[in-house]
């Protein structure tokens, strides 16, 4: 009998002390596991870069053609206004009508190709980060490279039919209108184009139901991608704030704090004021001349009219004044953003971990960069200018002549042409560069620093709780600074 009990105690501590190890082998793993997970910027290949950069730079062409034909438009009408012999001499008058057809050209292409490229590259991210969960199931895509397939590729082609559809009811109906209001109107050219605007807008309703279907099926596909996220985003969270815990603090390069941009960026916003403000001022001497559209131009006494001519004129003056000067300012932010860049890869290159303030770590990772701010730049001052200077030569002659073989255009035709051809090659492989370098120079800063998953909107709430905060110290002082000589 004492033999059976003490078999029962030896059982016992036996059982308990397998209990135990298997406890300690799963706390092992789970501190293994805890320590392989991670957040990182999953590289990008080629198509993803490529689609990527295109997305930009075909919405900066968007901007830089409605600023620059805006721009266009002003020294047309200071040109009428005060310069009309100059203008007169120069054809400008012509050289901005025929730029009105190709602007319209221009903002079709661009409804269309950018929803084309939004398409590619939601296809391209979700093919990335499909092959990167196979292959490294430790590592977590980054809050904004998960946040690319809110808007999957088939919901981009539906943008884009519609788009298509929306251009060919506007073409049809206005040609139908013409057709039914208008004998001559009835011709074979106006009902084929009819016929094939209705062929269009037949084909976008069958296109979207297709699109439909196979969105639902890139929904799925994300639907796995998110279930296989859900459990290591949590581990890696609570990876990345104990490995944050347990590393030294480090103050970061002055350059790299909060608020290096304010003197800069409070130029930059003055400018913009000025450039607003000087255009009102502009626009005060068009109204002057003519009230509203159907309205007839009005002309007045010496003075007056001497009044209007210079308002025009140093108005239109002074938004070029503006313009330059803000793009002088722009690219000395840049000059200043890729100055950062390069610091806080230097900061990290030893590889030590360190601990960082939150806005100094999310600033670094969330924050746009230079080269693909600088991309967009070349091709939304460059290109638009370019494309227009190449409508406006095709139709131009100054007084209604016929430029010789000899005249300005031919050489000015040639550098647009190459303008035109180089602006966005350059600014595609500039971009291009920039995306891949980001990928590894912002997993750099994630193998020292540890800092979670950030995303935009959580940097836009803490700087906006820092600004109230700076406000609220600033009112303070105020007070105190009020309050003193009564004491």
């Amino acid at each position: 009998m004492m033999v059976d009990v003490d078999g029962r105690d030896e059982r016992a501590r036996s059982g308990r002390a397998a209990r135990t190890e298997r406890r300690r082998a799963a706390r092992a793993r789970v501190e293994r596991e805890l320590a392989d997970l991670r957040f990182v910027e999953v590289p990008e290949t080629g198509p993803s870069a490529f689609a990527r950069t295109a997305v930009g730079l075909s919405i900066a062409l968007a901007v830089g053609t409605g600023a620059t034909w805006a721009t266009l438009l002003i020294a047309a009408i200071v040109g009428e206004e005060v310069l009309w012999e100059l203008s007169s001499e120069l054809g400008f008058e012509d050289l901005f009508r025929t730029t009105v057809l190709p602007l319209f050209g221009l903002a079709a292409g661009l409804a269309l190709a950018i929803p084309l490229l939004g398409a590619l590259g939601a296809a391209t991210s979700l093919r990335l980060l499909e092959r990167h969960a196979t292959a490294h199931p430790d590592e977590v895509p980054s809050a904004g490279q998960r946040a690319r397939l809110v808007v999957l590729p088939a919901r981009h082609l539906r943008r884009a039919v519609l788009a298509v559809a929306v251009i060919a009811m506007a073409v049809g109906g206005f040609c139908l209108l013409f057709a039914l209001a208008d004998d001559e109107g009835r011709t074979p050219l106006v009902w084929t184009i009819v016929a094939v605007c209705t062929v269009l807008v037949v084909a976008w309703l069958i296109a979207r139901s297709i699109l439909l279907g196979v969105e639902e099926g890139q929904a799925a596909r994300r639907a796995e991608l998110e279930v296989g996220w859900r459990r290591p985003l949590a581990a890696a969270d609570l990876a990345e704030e104990r490995r944050r815990k347990a590393s030294p603090a480090d103050d970061p390069p002055a350059m790299l704090r909060p608020g290096f941009f304010a003197r800069i960026d409070r130029a930059l916003a003055v400018a913009t004021g000025a450039l607003f403000l000087v255009g009102a001022v502009w626009f005060v001497s068009v109204w002057l001349r003519q009230p509203c559209k159907r309205c007839d131009e009005r002309y007045f006494d010496d003075p007056v009219e001497r009044f209007i001519d210079g308002l025009s004129l140093w108005g239109g003056i002074g938004i070029v004044c503006a313009l330059a000067i803000a793009g002088g300012l722009f690219i000395a932010r840049l000059a200043m953003m890729r100055r950062i860049e390069l610091a806080a890869v230097r900061w990290v290159a030893d590889g030590r971990p360190r601990r960082a303030p939150e806005e100094v770590t999310d600033a670094l990772l969330l924050d746009p960069r230079a080269g693909l701010w600088a991309s967009g730049a070349i091709v939304a001052a460059a290109m638009p200018i370019a494309l227009f200077a190449i409508a406006g030569i095709a139709g131009w002659a100054p007084g209604g002549a016929d430029p010789g073989p000899g005249s300005i255009p031919g050489p000015v035709l040639v550098v647009a042409l190459a303008v035109a051809i180089a602006a966005p090659v350059l600014a595609t492989v500039l971009g291009m560069a920039d995306v891949r370098r980001a990928a590894h120079e912002r997993n750099l800063l994630r193998a020292a620093l540890s800092p979670g998953d950030p995303d935009a909107a959580s940097l836009t709430a803490r700087r906006l709780a820092q600004q109230r905060r700076r406000a609220k110290r600033d009112r303070r002082a105020q007070r105190r600074g009020r309050a003193a000589p009564k004491g």
